[in-house]
C-alpha cells in the first residue's frame, strides 16, 4: 500500500529562504522615500563570482546608476531593511530577445559589487551552479520530490506603521506553492516549462503573480526517517519570467529550465570572468 506523509511548507519554503531575495526600486513621492517591488531573484556563485539569478526583464527595469533595494526572505514574509547595491558597481548580463513574451529567453545574472556579498553572506547563502550543474543527468537524491516556486507578490504589498516622522515603510511578501511542473518544451533554442501553482481550500493564492518574475522553481527532494518526514536535498530547477491566466482562473507560469540556468546563462557568466569561475 501506498504511504502518505505530509510535511509543512514553511519547513520546505525555509529549505530555499536563504537563496531568496527580492529588488524594490527606491523612488521618492511627496518628499519621503518609497520602496517599490520590482521583481525577484536567487542568490547564486559560479566559481567566485557571486550575484543574483534573475529573469532580464526584471534587470532591464532596473537602473543602471544609483541604488536599489534588496530584501531578504525571512519566515513567510520578505521585510525591507534599507539594503541596497550601487548599481554603478553592479554588472547585468541579460539573455533576451528584442521583445519579452511567453517565448523568452528572459534570463539575467546581476554580478554583485564586492561590498554586498559579504552582508548577504552573512543573511543567506548563495548557491553554487557549477557545483549542480549536472544535477538534471545525476540520479536523485531521493525518489519523492514536490516542485515549487518562490518569489515575490507585489499584490501583497503592504504599508507599514512609520517608527518616526516624514518615514514610509513597508512590508513585502514572498509566495512558496507548490504545484505541477508541464512536461518541457523548447523555444528559441531554449528550454521551458510551465508551472501550474495547486490551490488549496484553506490557502488563497494571488490574483496576480506580477513580482515573482527572476524567482526560482526548486524540486525539493522528500525522505523519511523512520515515520518522520525530511528534507532530503533543494535542487534550483529553473526561473519564472511569464504568467498566463487560464480559463478555469488559474495561472501557468512559464519557467526557464536547467538548460537555460545550468547552460547559456552559466556560459555567458564563465565567457565573461573566465579567471574567476574557473571549476578547480
Amino acid at each position: 500500500m501506498e504511504r502518505v506523509v505530509t510535511i509543512p511548507t514553511a519547513g520546505i519554503g525555509n529549505a530555499v529562504a536563504a537563496y531568496t531575495i527580492g529588488f524594490v526600486k527606491l523612488e521618492i513621492h511627496d518628499r519621503i522615500e518609497d520602496a517599490i517591488g520590482a521583481g525577484s531573484g536567487t542568490l547564486v556563485s559560479i566559481g567566485k563570482v557571486s550575484g543574483v539569478l534573475t529573469a532580464a526583464h526584471v534587470l532591464d527595469n532596473l537602473p543602471d546608476h544609483g541604488v536599489v533595494g534588496i530584501v531578504e526572505y525571512r519566515g513567510e514574509s520578505l521585510h525591507h531593511r534599507k539594503q541596497t547595491i550601487d548599481m554603478a558597481g553592479a554588472t547585468k548580463i541579460m539573455l533576451r530577445d528584442a521583445a519579452f513574451g511567453s517565448d523568452g529567453p528572459d534570463l539575467g545574472f546581476l554580478r554583485l559589487p564586492g561590498e554586498n556579498i559579504g552582508w548577504l553572506a552573512a543573511i543567506g547563502s548563495f548557491y553554487n551552479l557549477l557545483l549542480h550543474r549536472s544535477d538534471a543527468s545525476n540520479p536523485p537524491p531521493s525518489p519523492h520530490s514536490v516542485d515549487a516556486i518562490v518569489g515575490m507578490i507585489d499584490e501583497r504589498t503592504k504599508d507599514l506603521p512609520a517608527e518616526r516622522p516624514n518615514e514610509r515603510r513597508k512590508g513585502f511578501e514572498a509566495l512558496f506553492s507548490n504545484g505541477t511542473t508541464s512536461a518541457g518544451r523548447e523555444a528559441n533554442s531554449y528550454d521551458l516549462v510551465d508551472f501550474v501553482p495547486t490551490e488549496y481550500p484553506d490557502f488563497k493564492l494571488p490574483g496576480n503573480y506580477q513580482g515573482t518574475s527572476g524567482g526560482a522553481l526548486w524540486k525539493i527532494y522528500l525522505k523519511l526517517n523512520g515515520s518522520a518526514p525530511e528534507i532530503a536535498a533543494a535542487r534550483l530547477w529553473g526561473v519564472p519570467f511569464y504568467q498566463t491566466k487560464n480559463e478555469n482562473g488559474s495561472h501557468s507560469l512559464t519557467c526557464h529550465g536547467m538548460g537555460g540556468v545550468y547552460g547559456r546563462l552559466t556560459d555567458a557568466v564563465i565567457a565573461k570572468w573566465p579567471e574567476e569561475t574557473s571549476a578547480a
